[in-house]
């Protein structure tokens, strides 16, 4: 007989890819806002710059990072730390989304900076496809 050797495709994460049980492969992370919690002042969106930067550094990346709502606001034009976090994720294999209805809403769609603009549709189907869904 002959060996055959399997590898995961070139730029896929085999932690992404192949953590799959009866509830779906891997987990999706769906920022819903411009920052975390409802505290005043900056800590609430210093707190979510911070959790895309472990996000990006931990490891163990999500297949797909969703974007909807005010959330979208993280990763325009002027946003560098969060931009770099994300793209530092798009390396080890992570889908990104972006409604682009709420781009529209706050019309951001010109300076989306990392992404790709999508819809409600991929975007819960993401969230189906998971084995679990981690929401900021």
């Amino acid at each position: 007989g002959t060996a055959v050797e399997l590898t995961a495709p070139v730029g896929t994460d085999a932690s992404v890819q192949g953590v799959c049980g009866p509830a779906g492969c891997g987990y999706a992370v769906f920022v819903k806002s411009d920052s975390i919690g409802t505290s005043e002042g900056e800590l609430g969106g210093n707190l979510m710059k911070m959790a895309l930067y472990t996000l990006s550094e931990a490891g163990d990346p999500p297949a797909s990072l969703l974007f909807m709502n005010e959330g979208v606001k993280l990763i325009v034009e002027g946003q560098d730390q969060n931009i770099e976090s994300v793209r530092k994720l798009m390396e080890q294999g992570t889908e990104v989304l972006v409604c682009g209805t709420c781009l529209d809403f706050y019309g951001l769609k010109e300076k989306l900076a990392v992404g790709e603009v999508s819809n409600m549709y991929d975007i819960l189907g993401r969230m189906r496809e998971a084995a679990k869904v981690i929401a900021l």
